[in-house]
């Protein structure tokens, strides 16, 4: 049981390294610890009967708001590169109205329309 508990605790340390690395934005690191967090998290639990899960629930309460905050910073990140593209979306049309309105027309967009006087 001690073995399990070393598990739960090493997952709990790697979460707060994945949390830090969302908060300074670096998803790709915090992908490949969740990964290692949920496989360990997977060994700890995997094949325990319901009097061991409750000597165990004190860590895995303390994972599960961790887990939250986690997924809240995750949902603020989200927040920001939606924002972040929109804004970019916005910006891009408005620099292709600048240049459509100063004669940058591809051929394409030219030969898109047809002439009714030819």
């Amino acid at each position: 049981m001690s073995a399990r508990r070393q598990m739960i605790d090493e997952a709990l340390s790697i979460g707060r390294k994945e949390l830090g690395y969302l908060v300074v934005g670096d998803v790709y690191e915090a992908e490949r610890l969740s990964r290692d967090r949920e496989r360990i998290l997977d060994e700890a639990i995997e094949d325990l009967d319901r009097d061991n899960l409750e000597q165990l629930a004190d860590k895995l309460v303390e994972m599960k708001s961790l887990q939250n905050q986690i997924s809240g910073e995750a949902k603020k990140l989200h927040s920001s590169l939606k924002n972040d593209l929109a804004s970019m979306k916005k910006h891009n049309r408005r620099i292709a109205g600048y240049s459509f309105g100063a004669g940058n027309v591809s051929r394409l967009a030219r030969e898109r329309f047809l002439n009714k006087k030819s």
